[in-house]
């Protein structure tokens, strides 16, 4: 007997919501549908609902709350939204789909996490990049040992100068580069590396103004194992086009993402052992619709979560040990 469509309410019309997720929704129809969009922008309200033929469109997030036909919110609101909206909706018996950072900081992560298992409801982080084709083969290489050991994961995100709204004012961001790009390259590396806990943190950031949030920032992570992995990113560099990369050394191989090269030591030569993935889609875009699949299947509980909320919260924590790092110019120890 075929499932009742799960009616879901997307909270935020911004860029991400109109480019990765509506259409990613639109692609499970008849499974799920979106029911219902808010945004206190009531034009762009409107041009989106009908843009995507949502049947309903609210400019008040407490009607989608009183909504008990809406089965789970997906948020694409700016940070400081993600906790209050998050922890109402599950309060309300929906499931939460949460866009990354999971929240500003890991207090108010926290309180996300602890809303959900009080609700018994799913509550997911966004990090689409756990669901590109190309990490999941790579992590499936990592994790059955084909890189041999593995010493050093060292990735990056490094854009050129635009302006970013409303990422930029503190209060709404609650950070600058490392919320925005970090927290998403930490994520896939130690995703990949199998989710090692991280001993100690040493961290810099540079910003362009002492009241400014971040444009740049490094991080040396040490893991409990003795491996390590660094990371650096920016939104503000005079450069020719962004880069985003991600290098995994092993000591019988070694691996890239972007694009995906695998190189492993076989009877004393180097052999490239890359599989042959699906290029003819966009790895970003598949990799939104997979994640929005998944958090489906979890809400039906067809599947165990791929990016938990608790998995969220280590995140933030770790952001937040970034942050005190560079502000005391000290090395951060993890308990």
């Amino acid at each position: 007997m075929p499932q009742k469509p799960l009616q879901i309410g997307v909270i935020g019309l911004g860029s991400v919501a109109q480019v990765a997720h509506i259409p990613s929704w639109a692609r499970l129809r008849p499974d799920a549908q979106v029911a219902v969009v808010c945004d206190e922008d009531k034009a762009r309200l409107r041009a989106v609902a009908q843009k995507f033929g949502v049947p309903k469109a609210v400019a008040d997030f407490e009607d989608v709350l009183r909504d008990d036909a809406i089965d789970a919110v997906d948020i694409c609101t700016p940070n400081h939204l993600h906790a209050p909206m998050a922890i109402a909706a599950l309060r309300s018996g929906k499931a939460v789909l949460c866009e990354r950072p999971m929240a500003r900081n890991g207090r108010e992560a926290e309180s996300m996490v602890r809303a959900a298992e009080k609700a018994e409801r799913v509550l997911m982080c966004a990090m689409n990049n756990r669901f590109r084709a190309d990490a999941q083969i790579l992590r499936t290489f990592i994790q059955k040992g084909e890189l041999g050991e593995l010493f050093h994961i060292k990735c990056g995100w490094l854009r050129r100068g635009e302006t970013y709204g409303w990422k930029a004012e503190r209060a709404r961001s609650g950070g600058g580069a490392v919320l925005d790009l970090g927290v998403q390259m930490v994520d896939l590396a130690l995703w990949l590396a199998g989710g090692p806990a991280v001993a100690t943190v040493s961290a810099q950031v540079h910003r362009a103004r002492a009241d400014a949030v971040e444009d740049s920032g490094v991080a040396l992570l040490r893991l409990k194992g003795g491996a390590v992995v660094t990371v650096e990113v920016s939104w503000s560099l005079n450069i020719e086009r962004d880069v985003a990369y991600l290098h995994a050394f092993g000591t019988r191989g070694a691996a890239l993402l972007n694009p995906l090269r695998i190189h492993k030591e076989l009877h004393g030569s180097l052999v490239n052992v890359t599989p042959a993935i699906d290029s003819e889609r966009n790895v970003y875009r598949q990799s939104y619709e997979r994640e929005i699949e998944h958090f489906v299947a979890c809400i039906r509980g067809a599947k165990p979560q791929l990016s938990p909320g608790e998995d969220g919260l280590a995140i933030m924590r770790l952001a937040d040990a970034i942050y005190a790092s560079a502000k005391s110019g000290r090395e951060v120890t993890l308990g």
